[in-house]
């Protein structure tokens, strides 16, 4: 289970190390305009990337930001996407958009009209949704493709299908005593899976432009094969993807450190 924060605090280098030193892994941040304070800049996402620390993403600009149903939710989709595409933001990371207040049996409609709504207009991006346990619930029911981040107000019940769960508020005792240590205010989240949850995940999990995902462990492989002008498929260098260049470089890289140990080059 990974643990971390979300917060409306603009996160400033030495602040995200010490998130760092307290064993967290992610920050909750709002992805809207700069004109609001709570905004997450590029140059904050880069501090906290940096750092290897995943940002989870949430669209607020009002509480019931969801009554305003399929209209508002296109508005917001399209306004969400233009940010996250600014900001260089991966394809298929997840933007979380919040019905922060205790949503009525009546309304679920209206706020599911409201998330396929901001799906449409998401474009490359995945819609989540960020509610307590009743809207949690219904849209789980219903067997959507949204990412589900739930919090703990007004029910304390969980939805066993929401990956990311806030579960404790700014007046507990251990987010206060979080916050004390940081030096703002903060609420704990936990996630069974980043990936899953759709997190941007750190600076060095990401490599290239083509938006593909690679994981860590491939970085210095992919760059070596790049270093030798290795070809994949008969193809020149930059008409491979970087994935297929990892993938290569990895095994060639393995090769020539079996070639070395069966030569006693190199120790077992």
């Amino acid at each position: 289970m990974y643990q971390g924060i979300d917060t409306a605090a603009r996160i400033t280098a030495a602040q995200a190390e010490k998130i760092k030193a307290e064993g967290l892994s992610f920050v909750g941040r709002y992805l809207v305009p700069e004109s609001y304070g709570k905004a997450l800049t590029a140059k904050e996402a880069d501090v906290l990337r940096s750092a290897g620390l995943a940002i989870l993403l949430c669209w607020e600009l009002g509480s019931e930001d969801m009554k305003g149903g399929a209209a508002k939710g296109a508005e917001h989709g399209a306004s969400a996407r233009r940010i996250a595409e600014s900001m260089k933001i991966p394809a298929g990371t997840v933007i979380y958009f919040a019905a922060d207040w205790n949503v009525p049996q009546n309304d679920l409609i209206m706020c599911e009209q409201y998330l396929k709504a901001a799906q449409a207009a998401l474009g490359k991006y995945q819609v989540g949704a960020y509610g307590g346990e009743r809207l949690i619930s219904f849209l789980a029911d219903r067997g959507h493709p949204i990412a589900l981040w739930q919090c703990v107000a007004w029910t304390n019940i969980f939805h066993e299908e929401a990956d990311t769960i806030q579960y404790a508020w700014q007046g507990s005792s251990d987010a206060k005593e979080m916050a004390a240590k940081l030096g703002f205010a903060v609420d704990l989240d936990s996630c069974k899976d980043m990936r899953r949850a759709g997190m941007w995940l750190p600076e060095n999990v990401y490599v290239g432009d083509d938006e593909t995902i690679i994981e860590p462990w491939y970085a210095k492989d992919m760059a070596w094969a790049a270093e030798n002008g290795i070809m994949t498929d008969g193809r020149p260098e930059d008409t491979v993807t970087r994935a297929e260049l990892a993938t290569v470089a990895h095994r060639v890289y393995d090769l020539a450190m079996d070639d070395k140990k069966h030569s006693g080059l190199l120790e077992d």
